[in-house]
């Protein structure tokens, strides 16, 4: 008789073997069998038929990007407060009722089947710790930015509180209005106030919201970020350039993609030189919608590619700003299932590539639709 074989006959004497071995000590004596099983019985048939394969008895197993058993008992086990350890020690239990099992029979385990069996073990072990370690992280995120986002809300009220005072005092002319005190304390309330709503728009984002998608058109979204960029560019006699290949219909959260697309053309502005171009571009590619905005930063120092989507990082310590704007973009587009990334130009500039599927056919070009 084969291993196999006795696994098919057995499978419940296995699972009970297995219970039996964890039940009080990897896991609460007083949970209910079928939460405590979970997949695992699902996880068995996978074993036995990597084990049928190797008797040549069938031609193909699932390919492991295929198998998910092992994703969803990490992430049940997670859930139900399990340890990582606990975790790990339940499939050495399975491995341990297997060969336990098949001795009682008096069948001998040959070592390629008792090689394939701690195969799927490793590779069990494997799925599920790296899923029960990636909920666990995205958990404590979410947690974090929950925390964050409450200290933001409550640092709102007594912030706005005090910029309705100053402004109050300077009215009444308590204040003078144009000395440099009261600037700086203008300064400083405006910046604390730019970085509590970024706070504000990171932990939305890493926090899973739900986005509310609606339809848009690529010139709908170019235009509504040329026109908030523009009094920042005539201040630096900066032009900008809009070109617009072709148009199509996207379903995204407008108000997202709109401050990502806002971001990285208010940066292109920030830091390129005064006097020169910026220049933003719209295309349809292979279902995907493609901005592109082009600066005249001068290029990237080295490192600083790596580093450009990373929370309160700056290009130019000279420049006002938290470096919160392109990590705020890449989260906006990563809940889109788009892309965003970065072609640096040494000595001219950098491109900013950001990429999203778009949903219908693209619209029939319009005359004059390619430049503006």
């Amino acid at each position: 008789m084969k291993l196999y074989e006795v696994l098919e006959l057995k499978a419940d004497e296995v699972m009970e073997r297995w219970r039996r071995n964890v039940q009080g000590t990897l896991a609460p004596e007083s949970m209910p069998p079928v939460e405590l099983l979970d997949q695992l019985p699902d996880y068995l048939q996978e074993i036995i038929g990597a084990l049928r394969v190797h008797a040549g008895l069938a031609s193909t197993i699932p390919r492991p990007e295929q198998v998910t058993t092992a994703d969803g008992h990490g992430k049940q086990r997670l859930r139900l407060g399990f340890s990582l350890d606990s975790v790990v020690r339940e499939y050495g239990a399975m491995q341990d009722a297997i060969v336990a099992t098949a001795q009682d029979l008096d069948v001998p385990v040959i070592f390629d089947e008792l090689q394939i069996v701690f195969h799927c073990t490793i590779t069990g072990i494997a799925r599920a710790v790296s899923q029960y370690a990636h909920e666990r992280d995205a958990e404590l995120l979410r947690q974090a930015n929950e925390h964050f986002a409450f200290i933001a809300h409550e640092l709102r009220n007594p912030l706005s509180s005090a910029m309705a005072a100053l402004q109050l005092l300077t009215v009444q002319g308590h204040l003078p209005a144009n000395s440099r005190t009261v600037g700086a304390l203008e300064r400083g309330l405006h910046h604390t106030s730019e970085l509590i709503e970024q706070t504000l728009k990171v932990a939305r984002l890493a926090s899973g919201i739900e986005l509310d998608r609606q339809p848009t058109t690529l010139r709908a979204l170019i235009d509504d970020v040329e026109i908030g960029a523009f009094p920042s560019a005539e201040a630096k006699g900066i032009e900008l350039r809009v070109k617009l290949q072709d148009d199509g219909v996207l379903e995204v959260d407008t108000r997202l993609i709109r401050s990502a697309l806002g971001n990285l053309l208010y940066n292109a502005v920030k830091y390129s030189h005064a006097g020169s171009v910026v220049e933003l571009r719209g295309s349809l590619a292979n279902q995907r919608a493609v901005l592109e905005v082009e600066d005249s930063c001068g290029g990237l120092a080295p490192g600083k590619v790596e580093a450009a989507f990373a929370p309160f990082v700056r290009f130019d310590k000279n420049q006002s700003g938290f470096g919160l704007g392109l990590a705020i973009a890449r989260q906006a587009v990563d809940a889109h299932g788009g892309s965003i990334r970065v072609q640096n130009l040494p000595g001219k500039g950098c491109i900013f590539i950001l990429e999203l599927p778009f949903g219908t056919a693209p619209l029939a070009p319009r005359e004059g639709i390619a430049e503006s």
